[in-house]
């Protein structure tokens, strides 16, 4: 099967095409800029693939930069779509959205039925895209995915869980952070791969999917772990300009829907995911 990645050398990319050529695929990696609508049409005309799995974002929220957001993540995903739909109209498209969408306002557990609610230009273009996407649906075999927090070896130190990590690493005395009380899905990035190999080479009917763990651990609670794993205790400093006002206490994905639709499929534990990093 002929798998045609975007952002493939990312993060999640470098993950995603291992994963793939672990379960026999022939994986294509996206050459073309996502912006160039005409490079980007002339490389499915020339792959023709059986699956896009298209990863390709501007990710990091904090960004300065506005434009990008919407270059990239939306008008990007509405050229690959074209192309899709006049020369790969058989392929299966997986597109990876984001649990942004749905802000910081809504607390608990979301389901994929709860109102996208973006605070920030990320999550905007995001759920744009969404919107956008919905336009080839006719043309286009698509499902969408909203992942949670997910992390792990590789992961840029300007995230929070690597942050942490990096600190028990040089075993540094006091680590800087916001609201340690806060409880959020922290996934790994190994378990966030299978679930898109999984929806993308058995691809349900057209849906949209959250990928998130269902389990919720405090700031304090990930430091506690990663101070048991190393047998280092770091003192906590908290600074209000990290903090954001009236966030949630819980915000969490409800994995309903992805159990039923991958039954096989199981999150790997934090311990584990941290273990993992701290020996990296």
């Amino acid at each position: 099967m002929r798998v045609l990645v975007t952002g493939a050398e990312g993060f999640t990319g470098t993950y995603l095409v291992a994963e793939l050529r672990t379960r026999g695929c022939d994986v294509i990696a996206l050459a073309s800029d996502i912006t160039d609508a005409a490079a980007v049409d002339a490389e499915i005309a020339s792959v023709r693939p059986d699956r896009v799995i298209h990863l390709a974002a501007i990710a990091f929220v904090g960004s300065a930069a506005v434009d990008p957001f919407y270059q990239v993540n939306q008008l990007g995903t509405f050229h690959l779509l074209e192309a899709v739909a006049r020369h790969a109209p058989q392929a299966h498209v997986l597109i990876a959205s984001s649990a942004n969408i749905y802000g910081n306002g809504t607390g608990g557990y979301l389901d994929e039925a709860t109102p996208p609610n973006p605070a920030n230009h990320y999550a905007v273009s995001k759920w744009a895209m969404e919107l956008g996407a919905r336009f080839w649906a006719d043309r286009v075999r698509m499902t969408i995915v909203r992942p949670f927090n997910y992390t792990g070896v590789g992961q840029d130190e300007q995230y929070l869980i690597p942050k942490i990590v990096r600190h028990f690493r040089r075993r540094e005395p006091v680590i800087t952070l916001g609201n340690i009380d806060v409880s959020r899905d922290f996934g790994d990035v190994r378990s966030v791969v299978a679930a898109y190999c999984g929806l993308s080479l058995e691809p349900p009917e057209a849906v949209v999917v959250n990928v998130c763990t269902g389990r919720v651990f405090n700031i304090r609670q990930v430091i506690a772990i990663a101070a048991n794993l190393t047998g280092h205790e770091i003192e906590i400093a908290t600074n209000p300009a990290f903090m954001r006002p009236n966030e949630v206490e819980i915000l969490a994905g409800d994995a309903t829907l992805l159990r039923r639709l991958l039954p096989s499929w199981e999150p790997r534990k934090l311990e584990d995911t941290l273990a993992w990093m701290l020996r990296a």
